[in-house]
This record gives C-alpha cells, structure tokens and sequence, in this order.
C-alpha cells in the first residue's frame, strides 16, 4: 500500500507528487487531462491584481516556485524578466507610484516618455510599473516535473472514478475496474471535479479561459499586464485572456478572440494588424467569493487540492512544498485555504 496517491497531474498534482515524494510512496493518476495547466500562458506575478495586492504569502509562494523549478531540475524553464504593468487610469497609476515608493526592491515606476523610449511598441499613456516576476514556460516545465517524478513516483495513466475511506485506508477505484489502495488520497483533478458525484457539494465554479497566439516582429523583451496580458514566446506573442463564466463547449470562439485583440491593442497597437496563428482555451477551477484555493480534508484520508485560478504555477508551488506538514497536521492548513472558509 502506497503512502499517498495523488489523482490529477495539472501543476497541483504534480508539484503536489514533486514534494511529497521526497519521503513517501506516491503514486500519479496522469488519467486526468490538465487542460487549464497545459494551456495555461505562464505569467508569474507575486503582484497580481488591478491593485497590486496578490495573495496572503505571495512572495512567500514566489521563492517556493523557484525552490519547485530547483527540485524538479527545471530552472530554464522560467525567465525572471519581470512584467511590464501599464497603469489604465490616473488613479491606478497614482496607486503604481507610491507602491514603488515604499517596495523599490518589487516593482519600479516608469513615466510615460520613459516607457515611449525603452519600449517604443507599447501604449502608456499614464506610466507603468515593471514588477518582479516573469515567465515560466508551464508545458515544458509539467514535462521536465514528469521525467523528475519517473524515477521516484508510480505514474499511472488512468482516471480516478470513485473512492472509499475506510478510516485506516483509502480504496481508489479506477476508470480500468482495477482498485488500489492508500494511507491518503488527493484529489488534485481540476474541472474533472464535475463528474465525481462525492465533489459536487463542494459548489465550485469553473471560468473558461481563452488565449491567441499571434506573429508579430516586437521590441518587447518581457511580458505585458493591464488590459489583458501579452507574453512574448519567440518571434510570436501569446494573448489572454477571457474570463467565461458560462460557455457551451471548450473550443475557442471568435468572440473570444476579438475580446482579447481589442483588449491587448490598447497596450500594444500593433496588435490590430498581427497575423493570428490559432487560439486555445481551458477550464480554471474557482472557489466562489474568493480567489484562494481550496485545500482541505474532505473525510480523515482523503484531500482536496483546487482552485488555483489564473495563479496556479505559484500556488501549486507553495500547496506542494507545505503538504507534507498539512497532511501531517490537518489544523495548520491556513485558515484561509480551509473548506469551512468557502
């Protein structure tokens, strides 16, 4: 009987299997497709939000997103180029100023001929900030978490169907009608959640994102976020996002892809007259009337590991390298991440 099996290889899971292999047994269900993870445009930003609040523990999420990208073998997989955050109004702009003023060491301010000069591409009327943070390519790096976890972790490629916690144990059922058996089960399955009977209570809320990829020549050497977000991936730009809260299917719409390019012109113009490559979506998983996921025992042996939103490479990082504890200590888990909170 394996210690721990973790069902779902999203960046939950599998930052989640990066860590608690260090000193358990642990076995992956990889059945589950992670589709917002595997689509997902990789912008790492401690300082997220039209306020720059981020999240309770952001930095202290950041450096456990470096020590994850240590631990899986996986440090070029990020690039720390920082993200460019042009200001949308007076206020917000006044708002990025005296930010800068008492975190120089986070983010620094730039007036509007500053940003005119260094990065004739972009549209800054009232000044923009650039933040610590950047750019992780997520396919490459959940690949190169695969091959770490090969040696050390039992991967199987089916799905999870259903579970049993009988007190001492957990029986796992999978979708192959075979069963297996573990100490504590973690259901890390993103919007897979759906069609688990025993998760719907839970009443989270799934927002389909959509992003387009687009050919364009640009002077800009690091991402951009404001209205929408821009990330630069070789001689293309990466575009997002929609946030769908009611959507018919997962493929993405013309609708979508011209919400973003009128959203993203308004930062980089040159956009309106980009040739478009193609447009992908997937599915982020929210816990409603917060932006925090939701980490907590469901029953004494089994976990559940969600709600990553659109921060999902840093919390998964901070969930992964805390778990061990967590699981050990059930009544350490933040209060804010806990079920009763949601």
């Amino acid at each position: 009987m394996v210690d721990v099996i973790i069902a779902g290889s999203g960046l939950g899971g599998s930052c989640a299997a990066l860590w608690l292999s260090e000193s358990n047994s642990v076995t992956l269900l990889s059945g589950t497709a992670p589709a917002a993870s595997a689509v997902a445009a990789g912008l790492v930003n401690p300082l997220a939000g039209q306020r720059m609040g981020g999240f309770p523990n952001a930095w202290t999420a950041y450096e456990d997103f470096q020590h994850t990208l240590h631990r899986a073998n996986a440090l070029e997989m990020y690039n720390p180029c920082g993200i460019l955050r042009p200001a949308l109004n007076e206020t917000q702009a006044s708002l990025f100023f005296v930010i800068s003023q008492t975190n120089p060491d986070s983010l620094i301010w730039l007036e509007s001929d500053q940003i005119d000069e260094m990065y004739p591409s972009i549209t800054a009327p009232f000044g923009a900030t650039i933040t610590k943070g950047g750019v992780a390519d997520i396919s490459k790096l959940l690949d190169q978490m695969a091959t770490t976890l090969m040696p050390r972790c039992n991967v199987i490629h089916q799905n999870l169907t259903d579970w049993e916690d009988h007190g001492s144990e957990v029986t796992v059922m999978l979708d192959s009608e075979t069963s297996l058996q573990t100490r504590k089960l973690i259901l890390a399955v993103g919007a897979e959640y759906q069609f688990l009977s025993k998760l719907k209570n839970l009443h989270l809320h799934c927002t389909k994102g959509q992003l387009v990829h687009v050919s364009m020549s640009t002077d800009l050497p690091l991402p951009v976020s404001g209205a929408g977000y821009a990330v630069p991936a070789g001689n293309k730009l990466i575009l997002g996002t929609t946030y769908e809260h009611s959507y018919k299917d997962l493929e993405p719409t013309n609708e979508g892809i011209t919400k973003i390019l009128a959203l993203t012109k308004r930062m980089i113009p040159s956009v309106a007259s980009a040739k478009i490559l193609g447009a992908s979506a997937g599915i982020r998983v929210g816990v409603p009337e917060t932006r925090l996921p939701m980490v907590d025992q469901l029953t004494r042996n089994v976990w559940i590991l969600t709600g990553l939103g659109s921060k999902g490479i840093l919390l998964a990082s901070h969930i992964g390298r805390n778990l061990e504890t967590w699981l050990k200590t059930p009544l350490s888990v933040p209060d804010e991440f806990r079920l009763r909170n949601n």
